[in-house]
C-alpha cells in the first residue's frame, strides 16, 4: 500500500511547516484526492491514526476530499469526466484528444489550526 507513504509525507510536511511558523495545534487536515491518482481515502484514514501517534497532529482530524477527473477537449473545449458510456470520449464531439485538468494527484488542500 502506498497510502501510508502518502500519510507520512502529509505528516512530515505539516509539521515541518508547524515549526517554521511556531504554529501549536493542528485541528484538521483537508487533503483532495484526484480519482486518477491512484490513492484510495479509505487506507489514506486506515493508517493516519498509527503515523501521527505520539506526534503534535495525534488529535487532528483528517478529512480527504475525492476529486473527479476533468478533462478539456482538444477541440471543443468542452470540460468533462470521462465515461464508459462514450468510450471515454468526449460527449460533446466525440474527441479523444482532451487535457487532463482535474483529478490526477494528491495534495494538501487546507490546514486548521488553533490559536
Amino acid at each position: 500500500m502506498h497510502e501510508i507513504s502518502y500519510i507520512i509525507d502529509i505528516v512530515n510536511t505539516i509539521t515541518t511547516k508547524m515549526e517554521q511558523d511556531g504554529i501549536k495545534k493542528v485541528n484538521k487536515i483537508v487533503v483532495d484526492v484526484g480519482e486518477m491518482s491512484g490513492v484510495i481515502p479509505y487506507y489514506l484514514h486506515k493508517y493516519y491514526p498509527d503515523v501521527v501517534k505520539n506526534t503534535q497532529l495525534e488529535h487532528a482530524q483528517l478529512i480527504t476530499n475525492d476529486i473527479k477527473v476533468e478533462i478539456e477537449c482538444e477541440e471543443c473545449k468542452t470540460i468533462y469526466h470521462p465515461e464508459k458510456i462514450y468510450s471515454y470520449k468526449c460527449p460533446k464531439c466525440g474527441e479523444r484528444k482532451g487535457n487532463l485538468i482535474r483529478g490526477k494527484g494528491i495534495q494538501i488542500k487546507n490546514i486548521e489550526i488553533e490559536e
